[in-house]
């Protein structure tokens, strides 16, 4: 059987000690509900980014190309800040603007949560 107090107490201590909080915005809505062009701040999280590695397959005739794609993603602790995440919402991890793709309840025990983030190209 799994401790998972134990599993949650390692990782809030490992936030403590290297996480960064992480500010995310939604786009505001007018009196109309039509999108605005206000950014609102929906929530902000401690966590831990990392990157998950996946593969793509490109099949070309008979050959396959396999192309390795990076996964943006940021670890933190499950609870009422991450419930309020939405697909879309947006975050700065560094200078680049990434925005929330999912969100993940790790091994469904309802005490750690990956955030998948999706990188916007802004052309610079």
């Amino acid at each position: 059987m799994i401790n998972t107090k134990f599993e949650a107490y390692k990782v809030k201590r490992e936030l403590k000690r290297s996480g960064k909080q992480y500010t995310f915005e939604r786009t505001g809505i007018n009196d109309f509900g039509e999108p605005s062009k206000q950014q609102v701040a929906v929530a902000t999280i401690c966590g831990l980014y990392h990157e998950q590695s996946s593969n793509i397959d490109i099949v070309t005739g008979e050959t396959v190309q396999i192309r390795t794609q990076k996964i943006p993603m940021i670890l933190c602790v499950h609870g009422t800040n991450v419930d309020l995440l939405k697909a879309g919402d947006k975050v700065y991890v560094g200078k680049k603007l990434m925005k929330v793709t999912g969100v993940v309840n790790i091994q469904e025990w309802g005490i750690i949560s990956d955030i998948s983030l999706e990188v916007i190209d802004l052309g610079d």
